[in-house]
């Protein structure tokens, strides 16, 4: 058997199970991997979250929470910087050799499982290790947010959790999980288990109307909201404040009026559990106002004022360009690259309608889209392009063609965002 040292090794190991299993996706593969360590899902109370965006947010918001009074686990994907990112408790993330002690306790199963024909990805892997890790270091509560769809997502593997969230549900992913809205928020549904609550942002009428028939089926009391409710006080470059319900003049630092919905929807769980997770009002409100979200609307600079953004999709974009509306500035410089899956027609038209300068680069990813076929598109709205194909270069370039009063636009795609996260202190400290 192949022997991992270094962590690069290890890294190299699990990447290397890719993305697709070659045959029909099913739980079966991660059900039999997980059997053979007896079922540490089946004994974590876990909050389960679904959605196509807003879910991290959602996510993000409930473990800092819950995090202030208990041992609190938290599973997001994908990673910004390191892998390590996607596995922590209160904040803290799985440490290097806890990564690689987990790795080396699962590989001899995970090839066995490969010889049987039962390929495990590096979604899967990276799944098993979650659960085992959360298990092990005796969480009180996870809060795990599905990676894609719901129903086959290898994180639905959880029998009971106590609760099942569903954040705001758009197109995305139709090649894996429908071409209709309804299709897929019947995937999103399928998280939603027997006689658990269900808390779902609020949606359009095709997709709600899914999840309440799903509801009903599974006995799960179903709990929603308007978006009448959230009362916005203060929508800043910084901070949004708002009020939902009982709960007034709610801050939150994670800014685009998105969030307030976001936030709106994490204050349902909470206050529903608010007894269980010893939690009172100040100490939500508190817990909201400190939550972060790296790579979402953030802010990494500010002379000149930098933004980065991980929007990939039509619903995200919009968003995106509607939190832009707080910000004063006099030109917008825009950094861009997309996946060739995304709906990038109309991501780039969007984009094309309100950027002075466009920077177009390229993503380390076989589904990235070329930086020749972004240009095109760009072009067919009369705009100029500057074409770096290497992504530090690219950064860079942003940096100098901005002046004091410009601001600068990441955004189309997470692993962009990622690398960017990465290298952005050697430009602008």
């Amino acid at each position: 058997m192949e022997r991992l040292i270094t962590k690069d090794d290890y890294l190299d190991w699990i990447y290397a199970r890719g993305n697709s299993s070659g045959k029909k996706h099913s739980l079966e593969k991660i059900r039999k991997l997980l059997a053979e360590f007896d079922n540490p899902q089946d004994k974590i109370k876990v909050i389960h979250v679904a959605g196509t965006n807003g879910k991290g947010s959602t996510c993000r918001f409930l473990a800092k929470a819950i995090g202030n009074k208990a041992s609190c686990g938290l599973f997001t994907s994908p990673y910004m910087v390191r892998i390590n990112e996607s596995i922590s408790i209160n904040g803290i993330d799985i440490s290097d050799d806890d990564f690689k002690a987990y790795i080396d306790k699962l590989k001899p199963v995970v090839e066995k499982l490969d010889e049987d024909g039962f390929h495990n990805t590096y979604f899967e892997v990276l799944t098993a290790i979650m659960f085992l890790y959360f298990y092990d270091k005796k969480v009180d509560y996870a809060v795990v947010e599905v990676g894609m769809g719901g129903t086959l997502d290898c994180t639905n593997i959880i029998k009971k959790p106590i609760a099942s969230v569903i954040a705001t549900i758009s197109m995305d992913h139709t090649q894996i999980l429908g071409n209709t809205l309804t299709e897929i928020a019947s995937n999103k549904a399928g998280i939603i288990k027997k006689d658990c609550p269900v808390f779902v942002y609020p949606q359009k009428d095709e997709a709600m109307e899914v999840i309440k028939k799903k509801a009903k089926e599974e006995n799960a009391a179903l709990y929603t909201f308007s978006k009448d409710e959230v009362k916005v006080n203060e929508l800043a470059t910084t901070y949004n404040e708002f009020t939902f319900r009982s709960y007034k003049n709610v801050k939150t630092k994670l800014i685009g009026i998105h969030q307030l919905y976001n936030a709106s929807l994490a204050l349902m769980v909470l206050d529903y559990f608010k007894e269980e997770f010893k939690l009172d009002e100040n100490l939500i409100k508190q817990s909201l106002s400190q939550t972060t979200n790296p790579g979402r609307l953030e802010e990494i600079h500010k002379n000149p004022r930098v933004i980065v953004d991980g929007s990939h999709n039509q619903e995200a974009i919009d968003t995106l360009i509607s939190s832009l509306k707080s910000f004063t500035y006099h030109r917008l410089i825009l950094g861009f690259s997309v996946l060739e899956d995304k709906n990038h027609a109309y991501i780039i038209k969007r984009l094309a309608q309100i950027s002075d300068i466009i920077i177009v680069t390229s993503v380390d990813n076989p589904r990235a889209m070329s930086i020749d076929a972004i240009e095109k598109e760009f072009k067919f709205y009369g705009k100029d392009v500057i074409k770096i194909a290497d992504r530090k270069e690219a950064f860079k370039r942003s940096i100098e063609e901005a002046a004091k009063d410009d601001l600068v636009l990441w955004c189309g795609s997470l692993y962009l965002i990622g690398d960017i996260l990465k290298f952005k202190d050697e430009f602008i400290g």
